[in-house]
Order: C-alpha cells, then sequence, then structure tokens
C-alpha cells in the first residue's frame, strides 16, 4: 500500500469506474514515508512452530484468540449486527434484504449508478486477477499452507480482499496498517446527499485496489477527509459483500493499555458454513512504534504459526527503521508470500526456508529503484521461475511480477 501516484492510474468510479480499484518495525502503511503505490517446489509440510515469545504474554492457539486479556470496549456497536450485512451489501452496489431500511435507497438513480460501477469494476477485477489466483493458488499455494489456519497481513491497509482470495482456507485474519478505525453509524441516519457522495469516495478509494491491486495511500486519506464513514471498515465491509460473506458481528476496542485501536468483525462463510474472524489494528509497526506499543505483536503471539502475507509493502521492511517487525514475522510465520517489496532476500536463511520463486524480476518501479536486490535477479536467472498467471504488488502487469513464497523447513 502506498502514497504516490502509479504511471497510468486510471480514473474513478463515477466515470464509469474503469479506476475501482510486523519484535517489529516501520509504521504500518506507511506515515513516515509515502507509500509509492501502498506475495513449491513440492516440500515436506511445514512444521508447528512455537510462537516467539514476549515477556509476560504466552503464545496461546488460534482457538484461544478471543477474548485477549486486557481488551476492553471502546464504545457500544453503533451499527446492529442484523442490519451489518445490509450495510456492507449497501455500500458494496448489492442488493439488501427486502425488510431493511436500506431498500428504499436502493432505488435512487446514483445508488443504482453505483451499483453498476461496482459490478463492472469487480466483474474486470475477477476476470483479471482473482479468478487466476485462485488457480493458481490451488496448484502452488495451498498444498503447502494448509497447515495453519490464520493470516496475518502487515501494511494491509483494508486489503481483505486478496487475503481472502490467496488463503480462503483460513479462519482467522489479522491486518495492520496506519490507517484509523472509526465506528459506522446506522446508514439510513445518514443525511441521504452525504450517504451518495459517500459513495462516490468509496469509487475513488478503490481506485488502485482494483485497476492495480495495491492502495494508494492517498486516495485512502482524501477518502476519510471527504466522506461521512470514515476510516478502513466501509471498505472491509465491500470488500466482505463482493466475496459473499454474512457479517454476524462487529466488535470495536482497544487492544492493551497503550491505544492500539481495533475491530473484530464476525462473518459467515457461506462456501465451507464457517464462522470466521477478521481483525485489523490501525498501529505503527516501525521500530519506534512497536517500542512504545507492543500490543498487536502480543496479540499475534497467541496465533501460533502464521501464513504471513505481505504485498506492495513500500520496501519499509527493507530499512532499519522497521528490523522488529521484520525480525517477528521471520519467527512467528510457517509461510510468506510476497513481493520484492516485503522481506529482502539476504534474510532468510537457507538452513531454515526453502524458497520458490514466481514470474520474473526487473527491479523496483522508479519509486523504489534503490532497492533493487541483485541477489533476488541471480535467483531468477538461475532458477528457471514458473510464469504467474497474474500481476502482483506493484507490477500489476503479470509479466513484471515478482512472487517469492517462503516455506520454514
Amino acid at each position: 500500500m502506498n502514497t504516490a501516484p502509479v504511471p497510468g492510474a486510471l480514473g474513478v468510479v463515477g466515470r464509469t469506474l474503469v479506476g475501482l480499484a510486523l519484535i517489529a518495525s516501520m509504521a504500518l502503511a506507511t506515515d513516515s514515508m509515502p507509500l509509492a503505490i501502498a506475495q513449491a517446489q513440492n516440500v515436506a509440510p511445514p512444521p508447528r512452530l512455537s510462537a516467539p515469545g514476549i515477556p509476560g504474554q504466552p503464545a496461546a492457539s488460534t482457538q484461544e484468540l478471543s477474548p485477549l486479556p486486557g481488551q476492553k470496549s471502546v464504545q457500544p456497536q453503533i451499527i446492529q449486527p442484523s442490519n451489518a450485512t445490509d450495510a456492507a451489501r449497501y455500500l458494496a452496489g448489492l442488493p439488501v434484504s427486502p425488510e431493511s431500511p436500506l431498500t428504499r435507497f436502493t432505488s435512487d438513480p446514483r445508488w443504482i449508478a453505483h451499483s453498476n460501477a461496482m459490478t463492472a469494476a469487480f466483474s474486470k477485477l475477477e476476470q483479471l486477477q482473482l479468478s487466476n489466483i485462485r488457480t493458481w493458488r490451488s496448484e502452488f499455494l495451498e498444498p503447502v499452507t494448509r497447515f495453519s489456519r490464520t493470516c496475518l497481513y502487515f501494511f494491509s491497509g483494508p486489503d481483505f480482499l486478496y487475503a481472502d482470495t490467496f488463503y480462503p482456507d483460513c479462519d482467522t485474519y489479522v491486518l495492520v496498517s496506519l490507517e484509523p478505525v472509526e465506528s459506522i453509524p446506522e446508514l439510513q441516519s445518514v443525511p441521504p446527499p452525504l450517504l451518495q457522495n459517500t459513495l462516490q469516495n468509496l469509487e475513488n478509494s478503490l481506485n488502485t485496489i482494483l485497476n492495480f491491486g495495491y492502495f494508494e495511500t492517498q486516495d485512502l486519506r482524501e477518502y476519510s477527509q471527504r466522506s461521512q464513514l470514515k476510516g478502513v471498515l466501509p471498505i472491509i465491509f465491500v470488500f466482505l459483500a463482493r466475496s459473499g460473506k454474512e457479517i454476524l458481528k462487529v466488535d470495536y476496542s482497544f487492544l492493551g493499555q497503550g491505544g492500539v485501536r481495533g475491530v473484530k468483525v464476525t462473518f459467515l462463510d457461506p462456501t465451507t458454513g464457517v464462522h470466521k474472524a477478521l481483525y485489523y489494528f490501525s498501529a505503527d509497526l516501525s521500530d519506534d512504534g512497536l517500542k512504545r506499543n507492543s500490543a498487536v505483536l502480543r496479540f499475534c503471539n497467541r496465533l501460533g504459526p502464521t501464513n504471513s502475507l505481505l504485498k506492495a509493502a513500500s520496501y519499509l521492511l527493507h530499512q532499519n527503521g522497521f528490523n522488529i517487525a521484520r525480525n517477528y514475522l521471520l519467527q512467528v510465520s510457517a509461510s510468506l508470500l510476497q513481493d520484492d517489496s516485503g522481506i529482502p532476500l539476504r534474510y532468510y536463511n537457507p538452513g531454515k526456508w526453502t524458497l520458490r520463486f514466481f514470474g520474473t524480476y526487473t527491479g523496483p518501479i522508479n519509486l523504489f529503484k534503490s532497492f533493487y536486490q541483485r541477489d533476488l535477479l541471480q535467483y531468477y536467472t538461475t532458477s528457471s521461475p514458473k510464469p504467474l498467471p497474474f500481476g502482483f504488488g506493484y507490477e500489476y502487469n503479470r509479466q513484471d511480477a515478482t512472487l517469492i513464497l517462503a516455506l520454514r523447513r
């Protein structure tokens, strides 16, 4: 996730929506630096790992995740659980239940235009990206990552969409980035003009993720400034709805005593009939941020081995200011799926990791050209990696995309 304009970025949904689109360091999505545009060989199943210990906080299994000791309520739930799915569907441009108070808003021509634009954008994304990811995942990723049911995604922004697409078998998702969490009010209480304006702002904020596969920080900041609905939750709602999920409960909370704000969304995945949990924490993953408050890492300690995802991470983990997060991921992960903006190759101990490469390596985009990895080029030159059928990270063109799958031995 990043903040600098991307060459060739398309317009927003309003114009047909061609453009809908982690002991720890570094700020999650990039407050400290512009996020410029902001994841197997047949190997034996990875062994069960022990989560790295943090003083005073023992590791625990995924089943023990909730409730977390020291977690306190921030405020009453604003949107009622029974209405959360309809709210998500309304924001995503999908039909709501007939008895929903939002039904009357779906006859507005502006919502109908929003619905058509969202459907067109997600259909295009499905055809060009998501369906190809699913095919690749079933052959290369699923056989070696099915031993963990937790997806850990640092510097994610609200990108539940790609986490779910790569790891649909996980039952716990933990997303962490700088973007704030705000409660969602009952939508019918929002004045119609402001609600319609929110729909347009949602389309704008989804521009790069739907067209290029990552979030542009500037889009998210402008959305938060202009929209009646703020923070990451409305976008997460859109992704939940568009992936067919049913929202069962939304809990807002502070994590630990340091005030790391978060949200837990419990949802039903109709494909499997399983109740799942999505956690999002607004936290600074830089070394300075984690030294001030490591509540997120203590929480993640309870997850056990994770399938970790890094995509369009602004090359933060290449820098000294993010040593804690990088080291943590290398300790807690059973697998890591990343592009070249994730953990540099030199940090993967060959005695501990098996690496598999996909796509090609042409180097970072111009904004990050100082993070070129000669050792990575050597691996790509000598290992004959399989091609990628989809773009990934900052490279939406599949011919230029780099993907590295690291599996703990």
